[in-house]
């Protein structure tokens, strides 16, 4: 086990070594990606990645605090099921209630990679490799469909 200092070390050692690696990609030319993360234009729709002990996800979140915004954004990324999996060689998991370590609410449609534990630095690689393929692919998909969700958004 480690001690909250050095899991604190590690963790951010990851996000360091995660950011650099997206320098490398083809047309990067030693530029970081500029992730879309929380700026989709969709209050309340977020991408994300996830790691922890036991697994690496990379994930399109709905966390609006309104549960009726969170279900009809839900319903319409369903809509789209087909065009958003297309982009994946496999099927994603649609979650309408995905309990999140702190305890709130959230929809998630996502990608994980299992088993896959943040302090085995090991197993690095292929987690980041996982997690950069997976946030293009679901970028990509995201803005297939990102003019469908904000057509007839409600606030």
């Amino acid at each position: 086990m480690f001690s909250k200092e050095e899991a604190k070390e590690l963790r951010k050692l990851f996000w360091h070594k995660l950011e650099n690696r997206t320098r490398r990609l083809p047309g990067q030319k030693g530029r970081k990606i500029k992730w879309i993360f929380d700026d989709t234009g969709i209050k309340g729709l977020d991408l994300r990645f996830d790691i922890n002990r036991e697994r690496a996800i990379v994930a399109l979140e709905i966390n609006h605090r309104s549960e009726e915004r969170r279900l009809r954004l839900y319903e319409k990324l369903e809509a789209c099921k087909s065009i958003i999996e297309s982009e994946f060689e496999n099927e994603l998991n649609w979650d309408f209630i995905y309990s999140k370590e702190e305890g709130r609410d959230v929809c998630r449609i996502y990608d994980e990679l299992s088993p896959a534990d943040m302090y085995r630095q090991d197993q690095w690689p292929e987690v980041m490799k996982f997690m950069i393929d997976r946030m293009i692919r679901m970028e990509k998909a995201f803005m297939e469909v990102k003019d469908f969700l904000l057509h007839d958004e409600i606030g």
